[in-house]
């Protein structure tokens, strides 16, 4: 009998081990769980700032793609007015010039008759000629010439000038439609881009609905202890009127729901979240006893106290835990150091305050 006995307490306390040795390492799994989920959970929010920036370069350059397009329908329009002025002082500049060899050959053929007059008033003298008509007509035609010469020569530099105007205008066009191109290739690129970026976006919300069920987790764990050190003063007031800050920081979210323009989420923040520096000493608000101290979820490693009134605080993302489940702590009596465990970037300390496991507005209690 004796025997059986010592049989059944030995099958007993290795089970017993056993069960101990899966708990510690589903402990460490799940720690180890924990920390790959922060580190995607950051990955996710810096993919999230690249979005908003890739948004804002696709709007730049959506905005100058459009000005390009219109600056090359204006250059197209400018430059077949500068073709047709162009055409028209080639046009002018051929005709003043078929002018103006007309006006020369009539000089020379008034300039043959006049020294054929010239000659035949020298052989027959007798004989009355009419050559000063002859020289007025050259002399009038002569004036035309060099008034027709004035005007070629302006016809020509304006040629020149609009023909230099109009190969301006088609390089100018050339430019800004390679211009264009590129616009629309970046387009492309950053659209390409942000939807890939956008996929991210879902991993979030799937993210903050995943903290959502770990607050509910972290809800039931607070139950739980609850029950485990419930005692029978729920006179739900503390010794003091106020409380003190478990540190002093800025705070950087505050109580109640919290809307990020940056990540397109409304969550619930059920504390305040103070920005310090890691490493800072984090001190009890009020006397109790430690209900809870270890790695937990998105919280990191987190501590909380029964104050033994209806109360409970809680202290999250810490890099250090000074206190143990069950431990007596006093007011102001340092439990942990802060840190950046968990889901969150920076270092900071997330406090809360719960009336019977319901969060309430710490702001309302603190000093």
């Amino acid at each position: 009998m004796i025997r059986k006995n010592l049989i059944i307490i030995i099958i007993v306390s290795l089970f017993s081990v056993l069960l101990a040795q899966n708990l510690s390492e589903k402990k460490k799994q799940l720690e180890e769980l924990n920390q790959q989920i922060s580190k995607e959970e950051k990955l996710i929010q810096q993919k999230e700032a690249q979005k908003v920036k890739k948004e804002e370069v696709l709007q730049t350059t959506k905005y100058r793609k459009r000005q390009a397009d219109k600056e090359v329908k204006k250059l197209q329009k400018s430059e077949k007015n500068a073709k047709q002025n162009l055409d028209t002082t080639i046009f002018e500049l051929n005709e003043t010039k078929s002018y103006l060899e007309n006006l020369v050959a009539l000089c020379e053929h008034e300039s043959n008759k006049l020294v054929l007059a010239h000659i035949r008033s020298q052989m027959y003298p007798n004989e009355q000629l009419d050559s000063r008509f002859i020289a007025s007509i050259i002399r009038k035609t002569g004036d035309h010439i060099k008034e027709t010469e004035g005007k070629k020569c302006n016809l020509e530099q304006d040629k020149i000038n609009k023909n230099r105007q109009y190969e301006n205008l088609i390089w100018t066009r050339i430019n800004t439609k390679k211009k264009v191109s590129q616009y629309s290739s970046q387009i492309n690129n950053l659209q390409t881009n942000i939807a890939q970026i956008e996929r991210e976006k879902a991993k979030a919300q799937n993210r903050k609905e995943q903290l959502e069920k770990e607050a509910a987790q972290l809800d039931e764990l607070i139950t739980r202890l609850q029950s485990d050190f419930l005692t029978e003063d729920y006179s739900y007031k503390f010794p003091t009127e106020k409380l003190i800050w478990p540190v002093k920081g800025e705070i950087i979210r505050g109580y109640g729901e919290q809307k990020s323009d940056e990540y397109k989420v409304t969550i619930m923040n059920n504390g305040i979240d103070i920005k310090v520096d890691e490493g800072t000493k984090v001190v009890a608000v009020e006397g109790g006893v430690v209900a809870f101290s270890e790695w937990y979820n998105g919280a990191g490693k987190l501590v909380i106290i029964d104050h033994r009134n209806g109360y409970y605080s809680l202290y999250s993302h810490n890099s250090t835990l000074l206190v143990s489940k069950g431990d007596e702590v006093e007011k102001s009596q340092q439990i942990s150091l802060t840190g950046k465990t968990g889901s969150v970037e920076i270092p900071s300390l997330h406090f809360e305050l719960r009336r019977r496991g319901t969060p309430v507005n710490p702001m309302d209690y603190l000093e």
